[in-house]
Formats: C-alpha cells, sequence, structure tokens
C-alpha cells in the first residue's frame, strides 16, 4: 500500500461484531458528530463515511452513492468489492443513492468512475484484515492466502467473521472533494458533481488474478421485478399523504390568468393549490385527485405564447442562432489546404431533432416537509446529493435540511444526473406550501410534453478523396444548444430560485474520437442557448442522454465515412480499416463482419432503387469509440419505397472493453443499447409548433415496439491487456449509422436526417 493505514480499536459492539470502515477527510473537510463540515447528515461523522460493514454472519454491506439506473450497477458494483476482498458477491447487500444513508454521493456513471471508491476501500479493507489474521495465526502476512472469506496460512485458517467478532474496528481512509451545491459561476450551476472521492492508492488485484469480476453473476432484485414484488419510487407511502396532480401551461411561455374552480359538490376532500404559474390539485384519494385536475385543468386560462420556431423549422432557427465556439481539435488550416488539393470533396449537413428520454412509467416523487423547515423527498433520481442542492437551493433552505431517499424508477439515461429532471420540485414545493406529506405522479402527455430533452443539433462535415479513393482530411463543424439545464420544471413555474445555466460546459463540447488515424480530420464544436431562450418557463430545456455529444457528433462523422466509401467505389468494412493500423479496431471489425455475415461489397447494392411497393434491402456499418471501448453495429434493413417504411432485420454489435467484467451484463447493455438506437433512427422526434409541444402520446411520440426489433447477435471477448473499459454507453451511438448506412445501400439515398419516418423517407427518396 502507498498510504499507512492506522488502525484503532473501539470496544465490543453489543449486538454484534462489525468492521466498520470510515472515512477520515483532509482538513477542508473536518469531520465532527455532525458529519462532514457544511454538509451534515443523520448519521454521526463514521457513519457517514462508512463504506463497508463486515457482521458476524458473513453478510457485507457497501454503500455507495452511486444508483442503480438500469445497468446493473447494483451486481458489478458487488463484484468489484467481492473480488478485491477474496468474498463470494452474494454476501453483499448493497444500500445506493440516499443521501444520509451513502458516503460519496457523485453522478450516475457505471464502473469506471462509479466503482472506484469501493474497489480501494475493499482493498484498504483487506490489507487490515489479513493484519488480523497475521497477529491470530502467527503467519508472516505475505504467505497467506483467501478463498471466499477465509484466511489460510501455515496450516491453519481463519475467517473474516472470526476476525471481526465482538468489536469494532475503524480504519482510515483519506478522502477529497465535495457535494454538489449552487455555484453561480459555473457553467453548469452545481459544482461537486463527483462527490468525495478516496485519494488512497492501494494496490488493486491485477486483472490476471480476477476470479469474481468475468462471471456472470445476476444482478441482485431481478425476480421481485418479474413478479411485481419489487419497491420503486411510486410505491412509497405515508401516512396522511396528499396525492397530487399538477394542471399545466396551455403553452410553453403562458403566464397563469386564473385557476379553474373546483367543484367541491363533485370532489369534497380536493384542494386547488398555486404557486405563480405552478398549478396543482391535491387530495387524500388519488383517483379523486386525478379527476378533480382534470375538471380544474379544463376551465383554466393562460395567456397566449407563440416563442417557438416549429420543429419542422428547427435546422432553420438553429443556423440563425449565435454560437459559442465550445472546443476546436486538429489543424484547420491543414484540412483547408488538403480538402482544396483533393481529387474529391464530399460536403453534407447532417442533423437530428430533440429526443426524449421518454421513460414507459411516470416520473413520481413523495415530499415529506416538516415544521422545522426539513424536506424528505424519496426519488428515482441518480444524482441525490445533486438534488439535494437543487431543492435547497429552490426552498431557501439549509443543505442539511434535505435529506433525499432513493428508490428505483423508469430508466432516464443521464436525464437526473444534475439532480434530476421529474417530480421532485413539484412535490416538495407543495408538500412546504401545506405542511403535509404530498406524492406528485406525473402523466405520460405531460412527461412528453415537459420534461428535458435531448437538444436538435446539425454538422456540416466535408470529405477529402485523393486519386485512390484514400481520404486526405475531414472537416466536421457541430452546432447543438446546450445540453446542461438542470433547472427544475416545479421552480421555473413556482417562480422560485434555480440553478443557473449557460451554454458553456462540459456537455458543450467535443466528444467524438476520431479512429481512423491514417487521415487527418478537424472537428470543431459550438453551443448556444436553449432554443426558446431561458425565458420559457421549462420548454424545451437541454438535457443529456446516454452517450451525450458523441453519438451526435458520431452520426455526423460516419455518415460522412459512409458517403466517402461509395465515391471511392469501395467496401464500407474495408475502408474503414484501411485508414486505421489499430489492431484492436481492425480484429473487431472483422469479427463482426464474421457474425453479422457481411460480404464484401461496395454500396449502394446493385439491386438498390428509390421507387415501387417491393421491398428494397440494404446493409451497413457504423463504428464508434468511447471511454476505451471499441464499438461496431452492422445492420440489415428492408425498405418499401413506396409507403416509407424502413424495417431493421438484422442486427449484429461487436464490442472490445478489455476485461469483461460481467458477459450477462454486458449483452443486455449492447442489445439495450441497440434497441435505443433503432428507436432514435426509425421513430423519435420532438414535434412542436409555435407554442406547444405535440408529440405528447405514444402514437405521436413514437418508441420501438416489440415488432420493430430484429434478432440483436452480440459478439466480444475478454481480454487483460487493455485493461477494464466503458461498456455501458455507445451502443446507441453505433446503431443509428448503421441503419442510416443499410438505408443507403437499399435506395441509393443518403438519409442525412434522422428518425427515417415514413413521410421523410418518401420526401427523399422522391427528391
Amino acid at each position: 500500500m502507498d498510504n499507512e493505514l492506522t488502525l484503532t480499536r473501539r470496544g465490543f459492539v453489543k449486538a454484534g461484531g462489525a468492521l466498520f470502515v470510515g472515512a477520515a477527510v483532509f482538513p477542508s473537510l473536518a469531520v465532527g458528530a455532525a458529519g462532514v463540515e457544511g454538509h451534515p447528515s443523520t448519521m454521526d461523522a463514521t457513519k457517514l463515511a462508512s463504506w463497508l460493514e463486515l457482521h458476524d454472519d458473513g453478510r457485507i454491506v457497501v454503500r455507495t452513492g452511486k444508483t442503480e439506473t438500469g445497468t446493473s450497477a447494483s451486481a458489478f458494483y458487488a463484484q468489484a468489492v467481492a473480488e478485491e476482498l477474496d468474498v463470494d458477491p452474494a454476501v453483499i447487500t448493497m444500500v445506493m443513492g440516499s443521501t444520509d444513508d451513502t458516503p460519496d454521493g457523485g453522478l450516475s456513471a457505471g464502473f469506471l468512475g462509479g466503482a472506484a471508491n469501493l474497489k480501494k476501500v475493499a482493498a484498504m479493507t483487506r490489507v487490515a484484515l489479513l493484519g488480523l489474521a497475521s497477529t491470530k495465526l502467527g503467519v508472516p502476512v505475505d504467505t497467506l492466502t483467501v478463498t471466499k472469506g477465509v484466511v489460510s496460512g501455515g496450516g491453519k485458517s481463519v475467517r473474516y467473521t472470526e476476525l471481526v467478532k465482538g468489536q469494532q474496528l475503524d480504519l482510515a481512509i483519506p478522502v477529497t472533494g465535495d457535494f454538489p451545491k449552487i455555484n453561480p459561476k459555473d457553467g453548469i450551476g452545481l459544482s461537486g458533481l463527483l462527490g468525495l472521492r478516496v485519494t488512497s492508492n492501494p494496490t488493486l488485484k491485477p486483472l490476471k488474478d480476477y476470479a469474481v469480476i468475468g462471471q456472470s453473476f445476476a444482478r441482485p432484485g431481478i425476480r421481485e421485478i418479474v413478479t411485481a414484488k419489487a419497491q420503486y419510487s411510486g410505491d412509497v407511502s405515508l401516512p396522511g399523504m396528499l396525492h397530487a396532480r399538477m394542471v399545466r401551461p396551455a403553452t410553453l411561455g403562458s403566464t397563469l390568468v386564473a385557476a379553474g374552480a373546483l367543484d367541491h359538490a363533485k370532489f369534497p376532500t380536493a384542494e386547488v393549490v398555486t404557486k405563480g404559474n405552478l398549478v396543482a390539485v391535491v387530495s387524500p384519494n388519488e383517483w379523486e385527485a386525478v379527476q378533480a385536475a382534470q375538471a380544474v385543468a379544463a376551465a383554466t386560462t393562460w395567456t397566449p405564447w407563440s416563442g417557438l420556431p416549429g420543429s419542422d423549422k428547427v435546422t432553420a432557427a438553429l443556423r440563425a442562432a449565435t454560437w459559442t465556439p465550445a472546443e476546436k481539435r486538429g489543424d484547420a488550416a491543414k484540412i483547408d489546404a488538403a480538402l482544396a488539393g483533393a481529387a474529391q470533396v464530399i460536403s453534407a449537413t447532417y442533423e437530428q431533432p430533440y429526443v426524449r428520454h421518454a421513460p414507459m412509467g411516470a416520473f413520481v416523487a413523495l415530499a415529506d416537509a416538516k415544521a422545522d423547515g426539513s424536506v424528505t423527498l424519496y426519488s428515482q433520481t441518480s444524482q441525490a446529493q445533486g438534488a439535494r442542492a437543487n431543492i435547497a437551493h429552490t426552498l431557501g433552505i439549509p443543505f442539511e435540511k434535505v435529506t433525499i431517499k432513493w428508490a428505483q424508477g423508469p430508466g432516464q439515461y443521464g436525464r437526473t444526473t444534475y439532480g434530476g429532471d421529474g417530480a421532485m420540485a413539484d412535490a416538495a414545493i407543495l408538500s412546504t406550501l401545506l405542511k403535509k406529506p404530498v406524492r406528485v405522479q406525473w402523466t405520460m402527455p405531460e412527461d412528453l410534453a415537459w420534461s428535458s430533452a435531448s437538444p436538435a443539433w446539425y454538422a456540416d462535415v466535408k470529405v477529402g478523396l485523393d486519386a485512390t479513393g484514400h481520404m486526405v482530411g475531414l472537416k466536421s463543424e457541430w452546432y447543438q444548444p446546450h445540453e446542461n439545464d438542470a433547472r427544475m420544471l416545479g421552480a421555473l413555474l413556482a417562480g422560485l430560485p434555480t440553478l443557473p445555466t449557460g451554454p458553456v460546459s462540459g456537455f458543450g463540447a467535443l466528444h467524438s474520437v476520431w479512429v481512423y488515424e491514417q487521415s487527418p480530420a478537424f472537428e470543431a464544436a459550438y453551443v448556444t442557448d436553449n432554443l426558446a431562450g431561458n425565458a420559457v418557463s421549462g420548454g424545451l430545456r437541454g438535457n443529456i442522454m446516454r452517450t451525450p455529444q458523441q453519438r451526435q457528433q458520431n452520426y455526423a462523422v460516419e455518415g460522412i465515412i459512409t458517403e466517402a466509401a461509395a465515391a471511392a467505389k469501395a467496401d464500407p468494412v474495408e475502408f474503414r480499416i484501411r485508414h486505421t493500423t489499430n489492431d484492436v479496431f481492425i480484429n473487431l471489425m472483422k469479427a463482426t463482419a464474421a457474425k453479422h455475415g457481411w460480404t464484401p461489397r461496395p454500396s449502394p447494392n446493385p439491386k438498390a432503387s428509390r421507387t415501387g411497393t417491393t421491398p428494397v434491402t440494404g446493409r451497413g456499418v457504423g463504428v464508434v469509440m468511447r471511454s476505451g471501448g471499441w464499438w461496431v453495429a452492422m445492420a440489415d434493413v428492408e425498405v418499401t419505397p413506396g409507403t416509407g417504411v424502413v424495417k431493421v432485420t438484422a442486427m449484429t454489435v461487436g464490442v472490445d472493453v478489455g476485461k469483461v467484467m460481467n458477459p450477462r451484463h454486458l449483452t443486455s447493455m449492447m442489445q439495450g443499447g441497440a434497441v435505443m438506437g433503432v428507436g432514435e433512427a426509425l421513430f423519435e422526434e420532438v414535434t412542436f409548433d409555435t407554442g406547444k409541444v405535440t408529440s405528447t402520446d405514444w402514437t405521436k411520440y413514437r418508441i420501438p415496439r416489440m415488432g420493430d426489433i430484429p434478432e440483436i447477435k452480440t459478439i466480444f471477448t475478454s481480454r487483460d491487456d487493455r485493461g477494464i473499459n466503458g461498456g455501458g454507453e455507445a451502443a446507441n451511438a453505433s446503431a443509428p449509422v448503421a441503419i442510416m448506412a443499410a438505408f443507403f445501400d437499399a435506395t441509393g439515398v443518403m438519409p442525412r436526417r434522422i428518425p427515417l419516418a415514413p413521410q421523410y423517407v418518401k420526401s427523399i427518396l422522391n427528391a
């Protein structure tokens, strides 16, 4: 170990022995009886920083501020701890998310960042336990081995549980960092997004010795989900709780004129509550709240507003916007010179509309405001500490007065990374006004109209080819409203304080990775404010989504690469391989092609057609590299030109992430990401007129259905030489470009915009 361990015995624990691994912090974060300075907790200092408990019966409780967002983090976090401790993952119980029950907080994250603290704490714990075992067995530490929690050496053995029985042992662990707080000078309004971080550098187990990581352990709770026994955020109930349904403005920028009157003869226990433009109907009876809210909404009047360009004019509106340079990469002058001397230059504009997170389940929050000014919220946020900062800022109360209790909810891939977009502010404001617990459940139309979204974007791209068909340079300039608007809708409508937001942030820069090192490239990213401006109360707030920025930027780059391959009359797979020497990339491309049954030939398909009622077929490929993971997707499509209907008939996803943590869950992430990519490629688009969002149900905001999903094959190998890399994101980034390329192969027409909805398809085929 690179840090000296500090061990202190603290007597006996009458309720049973437990090894408590706590955190000692640097002077700037002094630990006191109430917790970390500036961020008190209901737990004492030791318990606030309590990462791990090893109980007499062999159970191990592990705590992390990260949450389970559908990526099976609860499985592979337990695997990471089990690996370092040499125990069975089945004995580990994860406590996740809640502000006062976990030590570190931080934004939603997968294994790479999310498990770093836990791995270090587990490794330090193992060293401490081996020290105790060495003393007990009278055997040198370096001769001891551990198998499933049993330490052996010198012909003797002792269980971890025997080492800690009847005593409490503290292990000091240095940490740094901070919890999220409002920072007006920060582009995203919140600092401390990463939470506390363990700063020691214990020796971690080498990959070659892994016995737990690499195995397909199940995610805890799946049986409960399938049998409808799982507890979600919507299942939480408190005595005296009121149910609330919100009455939203007629348009995104409307202000309240008068709330509709409530007929108490029909709704005897219901009540209308208003705060600024925030209107709600509450009742002890949920069904009464639903019916009463519908009646009140019909009679509520709002001012008219029409500040949007209309979804059919999004790209034109973006081109007219004022842009702020976010990041540039490469030598623009060098690329311009290369393009000027190229034998052929292809220029194109790629674009995509606004896209929703579109969870299939409702966002629900329950708030319980007390007379002492404290508020407890039950929510599915993936950033509990950020939500805590948000709510405290909105209500104007100290940070320590807010407690967030995390519960499972619908997946949202980034939507709550800054602390949330959902019903939390609605519930907190109403509960504070009424001094009773209030449960707010959003409706699906409400969610599809008012939640934050992944913003529309466009990119101007050029690629040059020499006389042999080799790329001499690529230039990409990408434009998008920022994705960092974490203002809570309830606070916006109520006219209460919200996070500052601006166009400059880490989620407004370049995230694509140029993988074709045999050709030079220049890329630039530009950001602007939200399309309708910050003055609009919650309308079209930009927010990050799975594989943020990179999936959009990569779509434009890979699209022009497909066009370049066609211009060079080269097979799309061979063309990509030709422009790299990276063995990982090349081997993955070849393996995926073999799995998919790819037959080399140029695109378009010799049988391509843009007319008629007979379906035409095509195949395509897309590539992306993210967080050290290499991804390849190949898709087959069937296009009926006369109807404009596109169907994906087969897909293969290949990935090289180095060491595979959990094959079962990696497969799920690959397939789930591909399904998400199918949705973006074929269906998903937020539509709006000049005043309001119009895609407010599943017929207007189309997501993939069972019949839309092809068989999805996967291929990967586990290897120790590249470490552990990102395997949760990027599958959704590779699928759309493969589908786009397959459409081009089938029709001979390159679709430079998604989704490939029938009306758009017919328009480009008939152009």
